[in-house]
């Protein structure tokens, strides 16, 4: 399999089919600073970014795991050779791409170069699930970047998305790791927080087991502050990680809230998710416009509720993800927007209406959205049977909450910590994405790594971002999106909150989104360069690392600026030669 470029560029196809010369010692392997005296120009390779990796909060480096099944032929791999290569290159950065897969908004899609073109972005999010789902099918194991066992030992207190980030970077480190969780289960708000019908529990147990598999230690039931204080854990280990999430529903300030049948959308989650059967009658009232509340609205509709989400601002607002909303929609809840609730009227105890006012959309706030303001004298009831705010949530605090900031959050330094020894990540440091929470446990563990070796941590140099004005997107041939599947509405809804809806993508459509990717920044081995160089000063090692594949031989460079011109991936650049 080879990438594949657009048909109006017929002189491509000699490139396509272009055999490398065989290697051999008198070419050489080393570079050449040197220079014809054409130009004080030479072609320069410059490895960038790729936007998706930039749009990544995780940090995943994707752009790797696409070429990896692209470039399979190429070569000379198996598929599953493949397969595997790329499952690896993901689990660098993240112990969940099966999970990631399913429940992430995807913003590195939105950031995706081919997203310029009419196709479309690459369905990244899709071609994760399916590499997480590979291997937890094949029974892949982590590996460890050291069979060394360091003798300083790290406490997690919280075992989510960030805590469990953070021990698996250690574990890869040789570091003895033990999780404390207060639930009886872990994975935190994956388990919690997100409903089966989006994470099933086998995938989500499968790569928490993989953790564990790494000696990460994990123990439920224990609650810091209560079965064992801080003080005890920093007098035991060497360092230690908060990442106790937020599991406490933010209250709506207003009457009556106290009725038995008002549920915070955390708590009614919680209670779902661990089993417990909750009866919420024929009309549940959702309020708010988070992940929380679509997911609590699309539970309580698979309970057999007709379901209303009250919104106080516009679609526009909703910070939900989309794809979650159009499902919602798809489910038949209503969403009615520019709505606050003012009053919640009982009976005998119980909510049986909320009393709501109609907005209208001010001045901008803080967070870049228009204010919604009251109208006034709009005031209309809502019934309800139950009643789930979901306007946001908070951290429990405990013990930790000597390290809490004015503003009622951890605020970890550069380094990750909020005290000597002590570091912090997830939704104690801002409310986000379980792919931020993943990407905050790495870097601190990163960090926490140096501090216990004595030695400073070094960032990666901050390399340019590589845009599609320095790329050819013409030369790419337009290759259709591959979307993933879902389960028809009505067997969604008679299949229970264990029957998942989303089908992913087939092993098919998978390679062909590997072909999608245009290894932005990056080497993509298309020839181009070294069959139109009228020189003959490009020389090609297939067998060499990515991004080491094409050789210029500078001693016979004209400096014509041909090969960056038909570069389509913006990895060949042109370079002073002087000082090089």
């Amino acid at each position: 399999m080879s990438i594949k470029f657009t048909e109006s560029n017929p002189i491509l196809d000699s490139a396509l089919t272009y055999q490398f010369p065989e290697y051999c010692e008198e070419q050489g392997t080393d570079k050449v600073v040197a220079f014809g005296n054409q130009s004080n120009k030479c072609p320069i390779y410059v490895l960038q970014v790729p936007p998706c990796t930039v749009g990544c909060p995780a940090g995943n480096d994707i752009r790797s795991w696409l070429t990896i099944v692209q470039k399979t032929d190429l070569k000379k791999r198996s598929w599953e050779e493949s397969y595997e290569l790329a499952w690896r290159e993901a689990s660098k950065t993240t112990p969940f791409p099966a999970v990631c897969g399913r429940i992430c908004p995807y913003p590195c899609e939105t950031k995706c170069n081919r997203g310029k073109k009419e196709d479309g972005a690459v369905n990244i999010n899709a071609f994760e699930r399916w590499i997480g789902d590979y291997g937890i099918a094949h029974g892949l194991q982590h590996e460890k970047l050291t069979e060394e066992v360091m003798d300083k030992k790290v406490a997690v207190i919280g075992a989510g998305p960030a805590g469990l980030s953070c021990a698996f970077q250690l574990a890869r480190r040789g570091y003895p790791v033990t999780v404390f969780e207060a639930f009886s289960r872990p994975g935190g708000m994956l388990r919690y927080g997100i409903p089966p019908y989006r994470l099933p529990r086998n995938i989500l147990d499968a790569e928490i087991k993989a953790i564990t598999r790494m000696g990460v230690e994990i123990l439920c039931n224990t609650v810091i502050g209560k079965d064992k204080s801080l003080d005890d854990l920093k007098a035991e280990f060497d360092a230690i990680f908060i990442g106790i999430g937020a599991h406490e529903g933010i209250k709506l300030r207003i009457e009556s809230e106290d009725a038995s049948n008002v549920i915070s959308g955390v708590t009614f989650l919680n209670m779902i998710n661990s089993g417990e059967t909750v009866h919420v009658g024929d009309d549940v009232v959702v309020i708010g416009g988070g992940d929380s509340a679509i997911d609590a609205a699309r539970v309580a509709r698979r309970l057999g509720a007709k379901v209303t989400i009250l919104y106080r601002r516009t679609r526009t607002e909703m910070p939900a993800i989309e794809q979650e909303i159009e499902e919602a929609l798809a489910e038949d809840i209503d969403i009615q927007y520019l709505i606050t609730p003012i009053d919640i009227r009982t009976e005998d105890g119980n909510a049986v209406a909320v009393e709501c006012l109609r907005m209208e959309l001010g001045d901008r706030d803080d967070s870049g959205r228009r204010r919604p303001v009251p109208i006034s004298g709009s005031n209309f009831e809502v019934r309800c049977t139950t009643l789930i705010p979901a306007i946001g949530q908070r951290p429990v605090w405990k013990e930790v909450k000597r390290y809490v900031s004015k503003n009622d959050w951890l605020i970890p330094n550069e380094n990750w910590s909020v005290d000597d020894g002590i570091y912090a990540g997830g939704d104690v440091v801002n409310m986000g994405l379980v792919t931020t929470a993943i990407g905050h446990g790495r870097k601190a563990a990163e960090r926490m790594d140096a501090q216990l070796k004595g030695q400073r941590f070094h960032p990666s140099d901050e390399l340019r971002i590589v845009t599609p004005e320095i790329m050819h997107l013409e030369y790419y041939e337009t290759l259709k999106r591959n979307e993933r599947k879902w389960v028809p509405v009505a067997e969604r809804l008679s299949g229970g909150l264990a029957l998942e809806v989303d089908l992913g993508i087939t092993e098919e459509q998978f390679r062909d989104e590997a072909m999608r990717c245009m290894s932005c920044g990056v080497c993509v081995e298309c020839n181009q360069c070294l069959i139109f160089c009228p020189q003959l000063a490009i020389s090609a090692f297939p067998e060499n690392p990515i991004g080491e594949v094409m050789y210029t031989h500078y001693s016979q460079c004209a400096g014509c600026h041909i090969c960056a011109l038909v570069c389509p991936c913006g990895y060949i650049q042109m370079g002073m030669a002087d000082g090089l």
